[in-house]
């Protein structure tokens, strides 16, 4: 079991880590200057930038990890190819927390963990350079951000990923590593700049957090009655995201480029492919503003397997803006604007400023597609200097001034089974059951906790108690719906689906004799990233986080 949750504030260093789908980064902070600094420096790269490629090569026989980050890309380049170069790995647990990957070979928390693990180790070794001996691992603490789209299972694989790669240990306290939503994040940087946007008190901003596999999207209002008061943000809409990021567009590109390549493209070597989208990812996509042609460079390695007339003279491929933009960018970007009319939709306001951020958000291309499709709905369209940036040093910002936002909307339904007293008509048969107090009960009720659209207060508690006969051990379900209709009654009716058991279990009480009655209580923690459970049986308390629910 996991110890007891110990706050942040009793380490000295923060570090902030941004897996991300197509390039992670690392920030951190003392906590006593406050001061935030990037990580610039990653192996096999000669320059300085705060990211590095969220990329892994194996060995294709043994599976052993060759290279990650810039090593592994360098490796796939290679004409004779010996591994499985890995890529978008991180979106796994988004589809479906049990998917594998390429070929069914890699399964996604080790995965995770094998980038993890090395990507923290380079960052160990960078800061050891940078802070010297007066701070030592066992004085870091750390921040992980999610996507708002992911469910409680797959933050819970998150933090399991994290211990896995020793990040923390299983043993740590809970309080040492927190998990705080991409979006959040990125809100928290965005507040900072909230003065040079003339942000005031009543004032409403949505953050477009668009990366490299998805698109995150939430409405904050500025709680700020007078200017000497510190600056607190309410959140008006629950989070909420598509798997529709840059990597998608790579995915059109790719698409585009093996059908002008024909028979031949299915032939050509996988690293030659890749050395044609890398050129086109690093000089096309970037600077590619919906009403000019492109000119792809193509190696020579590459002409054996194209169709004759299909390159110019300088063995270019063209690329024209109307493939480019109705093939390539613009299905992607046709996604984009969705989630943002979905998200205005359901704020039902005036949006005062919009804040592009991550990655894909630094695209001028996408900012002014949708500055030109919101102008009536929303004043202001900002992006940020370091918009790529923003959700890894939010995330340090969260740590440092933790109580910033002070409530949010929930995204599902949550609640546990428990035993009412049973309905005749509106309870099955087969779910009653005779409790020793001598009332008949339904076992199989689903006792909503918390609702799907209801305010909470960040850190409130939600109590539920009951009582087992001594010295018997339990546990307790939990159970979330997601859906927007009348909730179901049962937890086995269709929609509810179970994310947790945990176990409770019976500490020795002196004088109890068994059959005695004994007081659970389940005090149940929201508004946080992840949900915390604090047990408290006759005294005893144990607090659980989503990593010990699923079996």
């Amino acid at each position: 079991m996991l110890s007891e949750e110990e706050s942040q504030e009793n380490y000295s260093v923060i570090i902030s880590i941004d897996f991300g789908t197509t390039f992670s980064g690392c920030s951190y902070a003392l906590r006593d200057t406050k001061e935030v600094f990037d990580i610039t420096k990653w192996p096999k790269y000669t320059g300085f930038y705060g990211k590095v490629p969220t990329l892994l090569y194996y060995k294709s026989t043994t599976k052993r990890l060759m290279e990650w980050g810039n090593g592994a890309r360098l490796l796939s380049f290679k004409p004779k190819q010996e591994g499985d170069l890995i890529h978008n790995f991180k979106m796994w647990l988004a589809e479906d927390p049990d998917i594998v990957g390429h070929d069914q070979k890699y399964t996604s928390i080790d995965t995770i963990a094998d980038y993890l693990s090395r990507f923290h180790q380079h960052i160990l070794e960078e800061l050891e350079k940078k802070l010297g001996p007066r701070y030592t691992p066992d004085q870091y603490s750390y921040c992980l951000t999610v996507p708002a789209i992911w469910s409680d299972q797959a933050k819970a694989m998150m933090r399991q990923a994290a211990v896995k790669a020793g990040i923390v240990e299983s043993m740590d306290p809970l309080g040492r590593l927190t998990l705080i939503s991409e979006p959040e994040a990125a809100a928290l940087y965005c507040e900072r700049k909230c003065d040079m946007s003339n942000l005031k008190h009543g004032d409403k901003f949505m953050i477009i957090d668009a990366g490299g596999g998805t698109v995150d999207l939430i409405v904050y209002e500025i709680q700020q009655p007078t200017p000497d008061r510190n600056r607190k943000l309410k959140e008006l809409t629950s989070g909420y995201g598509g798997i529709c990021g840059s990597s998608d567009i790579d995915k059109n590109m790719r698409r585009l480029l093996l059908t002008k390549f024909g028979t031949g493209g299915a032939a050509m070597p996988t690293c030659t492919l890749e050395m044609i989208m890398e050129t086109f990812i690093e000089y096309i996509k970037p600077v590619f503003h919906g009403d000019e042609n492109h000119l792809l460079d193509i190696p020579a390695i590459a002409l054996p397997y194209l169709p004759e007339g299909l390159l110019n003279e300088d063995y270019q491929l063209v690329l024209t803006a109307e493939e480019l933009d109705q093939e390539v960018f613009g299905p992607v970007f046709s996604s984009v604007s969705k989630l943002i009319t979905d998200q205005l939709q359901q704020a039902n306001i005036q949006v005062n400023t919009a804040f592009l951020v991550g990655g894909f958000g630094s695209s001028t291309y996408l900012y002014r597609t949708i500055k030109n499709a919101f102008s009536d709905q929303i004043d202001t369209f900002v992006s940020p200097s370091h918009a790529e940036l923003a959700i890894v040093r939010g995330a340090v910002y969260h740590c440092l001034q933790p109580e910033l936002v002070t409530s949010k909307v929930a995204r599902r339904t949550y609640g546990v089974r428990t035993r009412l007293p049973f309905e005749t008509g509106l309870d099955p048969e087969e779910s009653a059951i005779m409790t020793s107090d001598g009332v008949k009960r339904c076992s199989t009720r689903f006792d909503v906790i918390l609702r799907k659209g209801q305010r909470i207060k960040v850190g409130s508690k939600i109590r539920r108690s009951f009582w087992v006969t001594y010295p018997k051990h339990t546990e307790a379900d939990l159970y979330v719906y997601d859906g927007n209709e009348p909730i179901p009654r049962q937890i086995n009716d269709p929609g509810i689906q179970k994310v947790a058991d945990f176990p409770i279990k019976m500490p020795h009480l002196p004088g109890m004799v068994a059959g005695e009655r004994v007081d659970v209580s389940l005090d149940f923690i929201f508004g946080l990233t992840e949900l915390k459970i604090d047990v408290l049986v006759s005294g005893y308390r144990s607090q659980f986080t989503t990593q010990l629910f699923d079996k």
